[in-house]
């Protein structure tokens, strides 16, 4: 088929003396050889995938640990210890997971595993839960969404300057064609986070707002880190979206060509076959076209605008169908946020079958068909929406059925104002003191636009004025954790004063 998957070409080695952590799994069960490593078969895409999402959870779980700490401690009065307390316990893990701490990774996930089972029976958290009146899974927008949203970001934004360090886990890189390795995802994730937060347009009034307010700051911002670059002359590689685009303008065409088309839906259930019936159609000119083969033959000249960015314009169909799915996700989960026991359970159990069908169908695709971010195939976008759907099955599992039954937050009556931030609402400005739980991804929620550009800047500074090649693992480690205080104290600073940019 003309999407089957090949091979990644092998990665410059960029340090002389390769730390032994720097391995894949395949590599250490004895699979391939060195020579195999980013050879994109089947099974190796399925090894891929399951690293990456071993690194996503356990970000997650260290994001419930800070959770749980913050709370026991009482640091909601005192906004900057609770921010320390949650950047040690999540993102200094986070940064030694993807560099010099990966080999242990799997030592790390049965640790966070016992640590859970000893929490579940020393709490009897699930006999709490049984015994509660209701649970209220916080409005149109859960916790467990703003979670995945703040995660997405804190792995995107280390990842985008620890991948210029010789620490850096080599797996973890964007496949060159087809694979599934953890930056892959990132792409793919801001869609689906991005359609957490978005509803189906019902009016024409609803598209102007999607292009003023969400899809043309997108795209302009898109413009200006193409005219930056040219300017400055930085590198940028052709084959993730082409000579001149890049993600911010795959976010914003995908925004406003998603309103575009969510006006043909009638009710949110419409969403659900509009989006895969785009999905297939994308699929047969990618396979039975040859669409998938002109986008990835580098004989292919990039003599006019389509060629040049051939890459970003040939999957926006692909990322469009997985925002419209994405948000019938979300309506489905928030359709009723005020349930008993039973009715959460039944809505969790439901939600991992979703779970249960979607890395069926990853399987499937993996061998059929392959897992290409590049073009957005089938493939990835059920990747996508597996990885998105367990996370918020996690999520809802143990924020709202465990870690609320145990440590439930109750607000009193001064900090009610302060809901803002767990529902994702502006909050009131000038408070400094009552910080909810999960402050990092508070701040990354309410300003993620900005914390993201200063990464970008930080990334590009570091890029030129460090020489991140040249640095040893220690200094590549202290110079990721500068650089993402600076970035998310930066966001913090604007949550403790209620200030909303972007």
């Amino acid at each position: 088929m003309g999407s089957r998957a090949t091979a990644d070409p092998p990665i410059p080695d960029f340090d002389s003396d390769p730390i032994p952590a720097n391995r894949s799994l395949e590599e250490r069960l004895g699979l391939v050889g060195e020579s195999e490593i980013y050879d994109s078969l089947w099974f190796t895409t399925l090894i891929q995938s399951w690293e990456s999402l071993v690194l996503i959870l356990s970000t997650f779980w260290c994001i419930l640990l800070a959770r749980v700490v913050t709370q026991k401690l009482r640091l909601n009065g005192s906004p900057n210890l609770c921010y320390a307390v949650e950047f040690i316990l999540v993102i200094l893990p986070c940064i030694l997971l993807v560099t010099v701490a990966v080999d242990y990774s799997y030592h790390i996930g049965l640790v966070m595993f016992l640590v859970t089972l000893w929490f579940l029976r020393r709490t009897k958290a699930l006999e709490r839960a049984r015994i509660r009146s209701h649970f209220d899974l916080g409005g149109n927008r859960p916790m467990a969404f703003s979670v995945l949203r703040a995660l997405t970001h804190l792995i995107t934004a280390i990842c985008i300057l620890a991948i210029d360090f010789g620490s850096f886990y080599r797996p973890y890189r964007k496949s060159r064609q087809f694979g599934a390795k953890l930056m892959d995802t990132g792409i793919g994730l801001f869609v689906f986070t991005m359609a957490m937060v978005s509803r189906r347009t019902r009016h024409w009034s609803d598209l102007r707002r999607s292009v003023l307010y969400s899809a043309l700051p997108l795209i302009l911002l898109g413009l200006a880190r193409t005219v930056a670059i040219l300017m400055l002359g930085y590198g940028q590689d052709a084959h993730e979206y082409g000579q001149h685009l890049n993600a911010f303008f795959t976010l914003g065409f995908t925004k406003f060509l998603g309103a575009l088309v969510g006006l043909l839906a009638r009710k949110d259930l419409h969403l659900l076959p509009l989006g895969f019936g785009l999905l297939l159609i994308h699929q047969f000119g990618l396979s039975v076209l040859g669409i998938s083969d002109y986008v990835m033959d580098e004989d292919v000249e990039r003599s006019n605008l389509f060629d040049a960015n051939r890459e970003g314009l040939v999957s926006l169909p692909g990322f469009v169908a997985l925002y419209l799915v994405s948000i019938y996700v979300n309506r489905w989960m928030v359709a009723t946020t005020l349930l008993s026991y039973s009715e959460l359970v039944k809505k969790l159990r439901r939600l991992f079958y979703l779970v249960l069908i979607l890395w069926s169908l990853f399987v499937i695709s993996t061998y059929g068909i392959g897992i290409s971010r590049v073009t957005c195939n089938f493939g990835y976008v059920i990747w996508m929406l597996a990885i998105g759907s367990t996370t918020l099955w996690a999520s809802f599992g143990a924020i709202d059925l465990v870690i609320n039954s145990v440590m439930p937050w109750e607000a009193n009556q001064l900090e009610e104002q302060e809901k803002g931030l767990l529902t994702g609402d502006t909050p009131v400005k000038g408070r400094e003191k009552s910080i909810v739980p999960f402050t990092i991804n508070q701040a990354l929620n309410q300003n993620g636009l900005t914390f993201f550009l200063v990464a970008n800047i930080l990334t590009g500074g570091v890029n030129i004025f460090l020489e991140p090649e040249d640095r040893s693992n220690f200094e590549s480690v202290l110079i990721l954790l500068v650089y993402m205080f600076i970035a998310t104290k930066m966001a913090h600073e604007l949550l403790k004063r209620g200030v909303r940019i972007a």
